[in-house]
C-alpha cells in the first residue's frame, strides 16, 4: 500500500497528465447528464471514447519533459500548438467527434474537452511563469491579507458589473460610461459593507471572543453582531441609487428589517469561519517552519564551528611533532598547514564549495599527515568525478579521514593503509574511506562521525546515507548523497 501511495505521489509531482485526464472525467459527467442515463456503463463508455480520441494530447502532456529535451524549440512549439489549438478544431472539422457520439452530443464532448485542455495548459504555463519570477512573487508576498481581499473585492465588482452588462434589459447595460463607472463604485461599496462583518468576525469575534470565552460565547456574540448591525447595513445599501434602479439587492423593496438582510451577513460570517481558521493555521505553520529553519541554521553553524577546534588541535600536534624532530620538511609543512587553515577559515563558513576544492583540501591534508607520520602508509585515492563544479558542504569528508588517521593509522605499529574512493555523477555522489585498524583502536570513533551525521540530517534530510563497517583489522565508512528526490535512510 505504501509503495502504491508513493507511486501515486511521484506521478502527481512528476507530470501534469492527471490534470488533463480530469477534463475527460468532467466531459463524461456532462455527457451522462445529456444522455439522461446516469449509469456507470454510460459514464465509462464516454471516458474510454473521449480518452482514445484525445490520446495524442494526453501523450504530449505525459511526456512533455522528454519531448522538450529531444525536440528543437520551434518543433516543440509547433507540436504544442497542434495539440492544444489545432487538434480539437480538426477533430470537429473532420467529423471525428462522431467516434464519441454520432449526434451533437459528440460535438459537445469535443468542444468541452478541448476547452478544458486549453484552459488547463494556460493555467500550467501561467503557474510556471509565476514560479520563475522571484521578483514578482516577492512583490505579491508584500500584499497583506486585507489588501488582497480588498483587491479581489474590486475585481469582483468589475466582474459583476460586466456580467450584468451582458444581460439584455438590465439598466446597467443601458447606462453611459460615466454611469457604468458609478455602478461599479456602488457595487464595490456594497461589498465593503459586508466586508466589515468579515473584519469584525475575524479580528474581534474569533481573535478575542472565541479565544478567551469559548465557542458558546462566540456564537452568541456572532448572532448579536448580526442583529445589531444588519439594519444599519441594509439602510446604507438602500441609500445607494443602484439598489433602487436594479434588483442587485433584496433591500430594493425598502424592507430594511427583512430577514433576508440579516441572513446574508450571517451566512457570510459563518462561511468565513473555515477560511479564517485556515489562514491562522497556515500562518502558524509558517512561523513554526521559520523557527525550525532558524534553529537548524544555528545548529549547523555550531557544528561547522566544532570542526575548526578539532582541526586546529590535530594540526598543532602535527606542527609540534615536526618541530621536535627538526625535520627539514617543517617549513613546507607549515606552509601547507597555512593553506589548509585558510581553507577552513574562509571556505568553512560558506554554505557550499566546489567538489574539486573539497577534494584538493582532502589531498593536502593527507599529504601533511604523511610528512608527519614517517611510517609506511599504503595510501590510494580513486576519483571518478563527472563534474568538479558540483556544490557540496565544506569540510564534509574530512571528519572521516581524520578518524582514519587518529584511530587507525597513528596508533598502528604495523603496516597500515588508507583507501579513499570518490565517485560523483548527475544523481549524487559516493565517498568511501577505508583504513587499517588494530585491536586496541577498535571501538573509538571520535566525535567526527556524530558531527557529520548531524550535519547530514540538517543539510540533506532523507537524501543521505552513512554506513560504517568495523571489522577486526579494518574500518570502512561510506557516505552517499542524492542530488534529486532519491530517498535514503541513515544508518
Amino acid at each position: 500500500m505504501k509503495i502504491l501511495l508513493k507511486n501515486i505521489e511521484q506521478f502527481i509531482l512528476s507530470n501534469t497528465a492527471w490534470a488533463f485526464a480530469s477534463g475527460i472525467l468532467f466531459t463524461s459527467t456532462i455527457m451522462v447528464f445529456l444522455e439522461g442515463r446516469q449509469e456507470w456503463a454510460v459514464y465509462l463508455a464516454y471516458v474510454g471514447k473521449t480518452g482514445l480520441l484525445f490520446a495524442p494530447v494526453l501523450a504530449f502532456a505525459g511526456f512533455r519533459e522528454q519531448l522538450q529535451e529531444r525536440l528543437s524549440l520551434p518543433a516543440f512549439i509547433l507540436l504544442w500548438a497542434f495539440c492544444f489549438l489545432a487538434y480539437p478544431w480538426l477533430t470537429e472539422l473532420s467529423g471525428g467527434y462522431r467516434f464519441i457520439d454520432a449526434s451533437d452530443k459528440g460535438l459537445v464532448a469535443v468542444r468541452s474537452t478541448g476547452a478544458w485542455f486549453l484552459a488547463t495548459e494556460l493555467a500550467i504555463q501561467l503557474n510556471n511563469f509565476w514560479l520563475g519570477r522571484k521578483r514578482l512573487r516577492r512583490w505579491a508576498e508584500r500584499i497583506s491579507l486585507e489588501q488582497g481581499i480588498l483587491l479581489l473585492t474590486a475585481v469582483f465588482a468589475l466582474f459583476f458589473a460586466g456580467l450584468s452588462y451582458s444581460v439584455p434589459g438590465n439598466p446597467i447595460r443601458e447606462a453611459s460610461a460615466s454611469k457604468l463607472a458609478g455602478f461599479i463604485i456602488q457595487i464595490y461599496i456594497i461589498l465593503l459593507i459586508y466586508y466589515c462583518f468579515y473584519w469584525v468576525n475575524h479580528y474581534f469575534l474569533i481573535n478575542k471572543v472565541l479565544r478567551r470565552k469559548g465557542a458558546v460565547i462566540y456564537g452568541l456574540a456572532l448572532i448579536a453582531t448580526v442583529v445589531a448591525f444588519y439594519p444599519i447595513a441594509a439602510q446604507l445599501i438602500y441609500w445607494l441609487p443602484i439598489t433602487r434602479q436594479t434588483e442587485i439587492h433584496p433591500v430594493n423593496n425598502g424592507q430594511i428589517f427583512g430577514e433576508i438582510n440579516a441572513f446574508i451577513p450571517l451566512l457570510g460570517m459563518l462561511f468565513s469561519i473555515p477560511f479564517i481558521l485556515a489562514i491562522k493555521w497556515f500562518r502558524q505553520n509558517n512561523e513554526i517552519a521559520a523557527l525550525a529553519r532558524e534553529k537548524a541554521e544555528t545548529e549547523l553553524n555550531l557544528l561547522k564551528q566544532q570542526i575548526n577546534p578539532h582541526f586546529f588541535f590535530n594540526t598543532l600536534n602535527n606542527l609540534y611533532a615536526l618541530s621536535l624532530t627538526q625535520d627539514k620538511q617543517t617549513p613546507e609543512a607549515i606552509m601547507q598547514l597555512s593553506e589548509l587553515m585558510r581553507y577552513v577559515i574562509y571556505k568553512g563558513k560558506e554554505d557550499s564549495v566546489r567538489l574539486e576544492e573539497e577534494v584538493n583540501y582532502l589531498e593536502d591534508y593527507v599529504r601533511i599527515q604523511q610528512i608527519r607520520l614517517h611510517k609506511q602508509l599504503d595510501f590510494r585515492i580513486a576519483k571518478e568525478i563527472s563534474d568538479g563544479q558540483i556544490p557540496v558542504p565544506p569540510l564534509l569528508f574530512i571528519p572521516l579521514v581524520e578518524n582514519a588517521f587518529k584511530h587507525g593509522i597513528e596508533p598502528a605499529e604495523k603496516a597500515c593503509f588508507l583507501y579513499i574512493h570518490l565517485k560523483s555523477g548527475p544523481d549524487g555522489l559516493e565517498f568511501c574511506c577505508e583504513n587499517s585498524l588494530e585491536g586496541k583502536a577498535a571501538g573509538h570513533r571520535g566525535i567526527g562521525l556524530d558531527n557529520i551525521r548531524r550535519r547530514l540530517q540538517l543539510r540533506f534530510p532523507g537524501r543521505h546515507e552513512l554506513r560504517v563497517e568495523e571489522k577486526r583489522d579494518s574500518f570502512k565508512a561510506t557516505l552517499k548523497l542524492a542530488y534529486g528526490q532519491t530517498a535514503f535512510s541513515d544508518h
